[in-house]
């Protein structure tokens, strides 16, 4: 059964999203903060573009968020022209994006009190996982609106984690998650400096880790990245950034002691303070590097 799907955000995970929205043959109604981005997409695939998220949501009983942060979302939502002006009761609201547990109160909140239901569904599969919809959603709240969502969960992603019906725990999973991979592919990095260092070809240190107990997912998907030199985005190193200080925040509000993380998240601090930003995550490496002396390519 197809929907009509305002889609807020066509960044590196949300264009990959709309393309399979609408090859399952939903409806979408697209804005993106940068225009030109939306007009492109627009060009390849079947949407419409509006300027402003409250003109799609007028037309749409389905309204999906997947935008950078805390600022950016709210923006879309609750700012001026944002989508909650739009929506009709009975509508669903879901949010993609990794925010703040209290901004996913007032979203609720918001949503509650225009008689609209409120998912929040944070995602990961990076940017190829997006375009060949396998993305894995952490979704929190009622199991009826969950059900009611899972056909687009289902044309977007590979697999779906119901983690509880509590508001706010979508995005906790989805801490500890970008924790875990900030501190794995620092480990690795540092791994495959100590290797080159010693002037072993990391391709043959890579196949150790492939067939023993150092393979990770994320190693795997990241060496040939790394070997290349190839640092274009599949998820940007300022979103782990990001994710890392709401993870460790989450943390110091259990009185927890997490060495490890804090000392990666300073890492990631250095990083986005020379202008790092806007590569992946991967180009932590550089830094590493830098401070090695020794560039991480793949052996000639």
């Amino acid at each position: 059964m197809s929907s009509t799907v305002a889609f807020l955000g066509l960044g590196t995970m949300g264009s990959g999203m709309v393309r399979n929205l609408v090859a399952a043959g939903h409806t979408v109604l697209a804005y993106n903060r940068t225009r030109a981005r939306a007009d492109d997409l627009a060009l390849e695939v079947e949407i419409e573009v509006v300027d402003e998220p409250v003109q799609a949501t007028r037309r749409a009983e389905i309204v999906i968020s997947c935008v950078s942060g805390d600022a950016a979302t709210y923006a879309v939502l609750l700012g001026e022209g944002g989508a909650l002006a739009g929506t009709k009761p009975g509508s669903l609201v879901i949010d993609c994006g990794t925010t703040s547990l209290g901004l996913t109160d007032k979203l609720y909140a918001a949503c509650e009190a225009e008689g609209v239901e409120f998912l929040d569904a944070p995602i990961t599969g990076s940017k190829l996982g997006a375009e060949a919809g396998a993305l894995t959603f952490m979704v929190a709240g009622l199991e009826e609106i969950v059900a009611r969502a899972m056909p687009l969960f289902e044309c977007m992603g590979r697999h779906t984690v119901h983690v509880s019906e509590q508001l706010g725990d979508g995005q906790r999973a989805k801490y500890c998650l970008n924790l875990s991979q900030a501190v794995v592919l620092q480990g690795l990095l540092e791994a495959y400096t100590l290797a080159k260092l010693m002037d072993l070809p990391l391709e043959k240190v890579g196949e150790i880790f492939e067939h023993s107990a150092g393979k990770t997912g994320l190693g795997t998907f990241k060496l040939p990245y790394l070997l290349a030199g190839d640092f274009e985005p599949h998820f940007r190193l300022d979103l782990m950034h990001k994710d890392l200080h709401l993870a460790l925040r989450q943390a110091e509000d259990q009185r927890a002691t997490l060495p490890v993380a804090t000392a990666v998240r300073g890492l990631y601090d250095q990083a986005v303070a020379e202008g790092m930003g806007g590569r992946d995550f991967l180009a932590m490496a550089t830094l590493l590097e830098r401070w090695a002396r020794v560039e991480l390519r793949a052996s000639t």
